[in-house]
């Protein structure tokens, strides 16, 4: 939402800040990467981040739930596809 109002010009610190609050609270997971899935090829830098969650033994996203899970994994993935 930030990075929408304040445009091209604030999506550095909009992603900055998601990417701090997925690494401080992973319970934040599914939200942080909904997120960066509208932030279109902005995003780009937190692929690194996205491709860690893709190739985690064990799963994680709100909760530790397999629902939760499983939409994180799903946008993941679109999003890496979508920017890789």
């Amino acid at each position: 939402m930030l990075g929408e109002i304040g445009g091209e010009a604030e999506m550095r610190v909009v992603l900055e800040t998601l990417l701090q609050a997925w690494e401080q609270n992973p319970a934040t997971a599914n939200r942080v990467v909904a997120c960066l899935d509208r932030m279109g090829p902005a995003a780009a830098p937190a692929l690194p981040r996205l491709r860690s969650e893709l190739i985690r033994p064990r799963r994680g996203g709100r909760f530790a739930s397999i629902g939760n899970d499983e939409e994180l994994q799903r946008i993941s993935r679109a999003i890496v596809e979508r920017l890789a």
